[in-house]
């Protein structure tokens, strides 16, 4: 029970965090550059095994962390964002990074008439099929598409569409 309620705050405090984000960056008319920022980090954090330790290694004090950030990013990345990052690590919540990133990519889908969705198949698609299935799904929910697709072995064919909690099982 206290673990889900501490995941449940700390999901709070995570979209608090983005929709602060995200509203200073419409306010200084930077939404889109902010949104490549945050692109551009979720990439690191994927690829980069030495940034994603620097991100959620338990962190000494003596270690200048702003400072590293500021060399690592201050040419690659908005002012605005560079700012929240270390904003992010003065406040100790750089640990939340990877929730405060979902939720910001919410907010910006939701501000954009964007529905993401997780196409789900038993075998890989092809560039063609998943542009076909998006389309089909933006005819049905007049709304853009943006989809991301995982295999599932268990599936014996065909496959399923995750929005949500939603789930439109095609299997």
């Amino acid at each position: 029970m206290r673990f889900g309620l501490q995941t449940t705050l700390l999901k709070k405090i995570s979209r608090r965090y983005a929709l602060s984000l995200f509203n200073s960056a419409i306010e200084i008319e930077t939404l889109e550059s902010v949104q490549l920022d945050i692109l551009l980090i979720s990439q690191m954090l994927s690829s980069s095994a030495e940034f994603n330790d620097f991100i959620f290694a338990p962190h000494l004090e003596m270690f200048p962390n702003e400072k590293i950030l500021n060399e690592l990013l201050k040419t690659r990345v908005q002012p605005l964002t560079l700012d929240f990052l270390i904003l992010l690590c003065r406040k100790n919540r750089l640990n939340l990074l990877k929730e405060i990133i979902a939720s910001f990519e919410t907010l910006y889908h939701q501000h954009h008439g964007i529905t993401k969705v997780m196409i789900i198949s038993a075998s890989p698609l092809d560039s063609q099929q998943v542009d076909a299935i998006c389309k089909k799904l933006k005819n049905r929910w007049h709304r853009e598409i943006f989809a991301e697709t995982t295999l599932d072995p268990d599936l014996i064919g065909g496959f399923q569409i995750k929005s949500g909690d939603k789930i439109l099982d095609l299997s």
